[in-house]
């Protein structure tokens, strides 16, 4: 018979919070666990990535809306961050703020434009916003051209986020932020609606929900942390040109989305950085040339063989049976005796 009876192991659901606490430490202590400059500049490249495909999780997994326009949020907040930060002298800890309003404005004027229309139509509209973005920075010598900018100094708190700790840390504590503020939406009001939404925005909108309203939401919270990202970015990057806003990115987000599983912030999470490591170590492998095609066939595969993505396949009756059985053996002290 089994050694204890009468107590019960710890459900997944309950586990999963204590998981996540200590990941998040881990995560937070790992730069001072290993001080090494490449490691640390590819962790904040990971950091950044991982907000961006987040975004898309809120706009897509949880307002069910297919938006392609997460290039034009992310490169208007590079620009911006060069701009209000690099040109004029403001230090990060306000000028990520004010990036991040910007980003927001923009995720706004881009719902307000693209939720006229619908399903294909919509994610088409959002791209499309993305290539006007872009061609405009392109044109403004202002921006510095189809050059782009360099020569600018990106601080935080006195600092310089060229330096990889610093730029990891910052960016880790915004990504903490979106994942605090997308699980506060879910067990809101805000997040019922949004997800009644997603399901079905006709009886949605006949219960009183108003769908277009709750949509801007997503589209501006989406937007201000896309723009951080790309305010990030600039700082590792030391350059910001019109190819911030291009497809390769487009395409690479919407792939760690679709991987992960657009519902999953776990599984996105995990797909950004394995991905973000690969398309690092591209280049070792000899397939830098065939990444986006790498891409394009995990996009497929997944679709066609994991439609819920590696979230899906986590939180699946046989995965949570199997946690569950681990539990036990480890509760009785390794089984029956």
């Amino acid at each position: 018979m089994t050694g204890e009876t009468g107590r019960r192991a710890p459900s997944a659901s309950k586990l999963l919070p204590i998981i996540g606490v200590g990941v998040a430490a881990a995560a937070a202590i790992l730069p001072i666990l290993v001080d090494d400059f490449a490691f640390n500049y590819l962790m904040s490249y990971m950091v950044i990535t991982c907000i961006l495909a987040l975004t898309l999780h809120l706009l897509m997994g949880l307002a069910g809306v297919f938006s392609l326009g997460q290039a034009a949020m992310f490169g208007t907040g590079a620009y911006a961050a060069v701009m209000i930060i690099g040109q004029a002298g403001i230090d990060g800890t306000l000028g990520l703020i004010l990036v991040a309003v910007v980003g927001a404005v923009i995720g706004l004027l881009m719902g307000l434009v693209t939720l006229r229309t619908t399903d294909l139509y919509l994610a088409l509209t959002t791209l499309a916003f993305g290539y006007i973005v872009e061609n405009l920075v392109r044109n403004a010598d202002w921006l510095g051209g189809p050059q782009g900018i360099t020569g600018f100094d990106i601080t935080f708190a006195g600092g310089y986020l060229d330096e990889p700790k610093l730029l990891y840390w910052v960016g880790l504590g915004f990504l903490y932020l979106l994942i605090v503020i997308i699980m506060s939406v879910r067990r809101s009001k805000v997040g019922r609606a949004l997800m009644a939404t997603r399901e079905s925005p006709i009886a949605a909108r006949s219960i009183g929900i108003d769908t277009r309203r709750y949509k801007l939401l997503a589209f501006g919270i989406a937007g201000a942390f896309a723009a951080v990202a790309g305010g990030l970015y600039t700082a590792y990057a030391l350059v910001v040109d019109p190819s911030v806003f291009g497809i390769d990115l487009t395409l690479s987000v919407l792939a760690i989305a679709i991987v992960g599983g657009l519902r999953s912030m776990p599984g996105i999470i995990v797909v950004a950085i394995a991905l973000t490591y690969f398309r690092n170590s591209a280049e070792t492998f000899g397939a830098s040339q065939y990444v986006l095609l790498i891409y394009g066939l995990l996009i497929v595969l997944t679709l066609r063989f994991l439609p819920q993505g590696l979230g899906g396949l986590l939180t699946s009756p046989r995965v949570l049976e199997a946690t569950r059985l681990i539990g036990d053996r480890f509760r009785t002290g390794g089984g029956t005796r």
